[in-house]
């Protein structure tokens, strides 16, 4: 049987997969209108929800729900083992809830980190028009020298816009990176569960793909390399596999049921998939959804359901021939 560390590495590689196929899709076929971008944004979202919901919290409270018993008098009980379960609930949603917050605040990190170049461009451009202005109601001689600022400005604006779109690039790259980590830690550590699922897969190759979809065209407007272009997103896709692979050799798998070590492990495990499906959830509702709905409209609301129902169709495959762990 494959090691769960090598079943964790090719999970995460073809989940991310999508990244250098959408980038080669969005070079082929640039400049990509965010009609598109926003549709395909609409259908992963839908199905990463699902994946997000039923694979991770939808499995944990199964779990607790079958660790119950009915008592003879017809009263539900709960043993040592469901209140662990129930325990590792709690854990898991304050897991998401810290998740959640992690995401938004880096995320607003990178957000602040381009804006002041943004901010200090316009206060140039303001600038050098009152300059123009000035000058231009001198006469002849300033209206000359009024168009020569003015042609300097361009350049300089030119100039300005090359030498961003590397800034650009790496603010991309992190985005997606910080998206990535989680998705790539959860596959680790569902692998070691055996709970890895089509559904779960598909659902972070869908929501991978729009972005390098759409950001690899963007780039290329941008006039950078193409190869460099590709390298970004090639990076990424093998960043991912080898976080999913870290995730599995993070959590012990070979451990006693019942033994204090398994206990502590499944506290641990609860926790982290709370965290990265927190991030998860909100990444979907802050950034994949809004886009969407912008670039779509009410269009966006029917193929994120379409996202959605096609992961539960994927999930019945599943159980009726089998999963990619069996």
């Amino acid at each position: 049987m494959t090691a769960l560390w090598v079943q964790a590495l090719l999970f995460g590689l073809f989940s991310a997969l999508s990244l250098p196929l959408g980038a080669l899709l969005g070079l082929a076929l640039a400049p990509v209108s965010a009609k598109v971008t926003a549709q395909w944004m609409a259908f992963g979202g839908g199905a990463l929800v699902f994946a997000v919901a039923t694979q991770l919290f939808g499995e944990s409270l199964f779990r607790l729900d079958a660790s119950t018993w009915i008592h003879p008098t017809g009263e539900a009980g709960c043993g040592e083992r469901c209140k662990e379960l129930c325990v590792n609930n709690i854990l898991q949603i304050f897991g998401a809830m810290v998740g959640a917050m992690m995401y938004l605040l880096l995320n607003r990190w990178l957000e602040n980190r381009s804006r002041p170049q943004e901010q200090q461009r316009g206060l140039r451009t303001i600038e050098e028009g009152g300059l123009e202005l000035g000058v231009a109601s001198m006469g002849t001689s300033s209206m000359t020298l009024s168009l020569r600022r003015a042609s300097t400005l361009l350049e300089e604006e030119e100039e300005a816009a090359t030498m961003g779109s590397a800034q650009v690039a790496l603010s991309m790259w992190l985005g997606m990176m910080l998206d990535g980590i989680p998705e790539a830690l959860m596959l680790g550590f569902m692998t070691n569960e055996g709970a890895v699922s089509f559904a779960f897969l598909v659902a972070i190759f869908i929501a991978n793909f729009p972005e390098a979809f759409s950001g690899s065209s963007l780039l290329l407007g941008q006039k950078m390399p193409v190869s460099r272009i590709l390298l970004m997103w090639v990076v990424l896709f093998l960043l991912t596999g080898v976080l999913a692979m870290l995730g599995s050799l993070m959590m012990p798998s070979n451990v006693a049921r019942g033994s204090d070590l398994a206990r502590k492990r499944d506290k641990a495990t609860a926790l982290m998939e709370g965290i990265t499906g927190g991030a998860m959830l909100a990444m979907v509702s802050t950034a994949m959804l809004p886009e969407a709905f912008k670039g779509a409209g009410d269009k966006a609301g029917l193929i994120f359901v379409l996202g959605f129902v096609l992961s539960v169709w994927i999930t019945c495959l599943g159980y009726r021939f089998g999963g990619p762990q069996g």
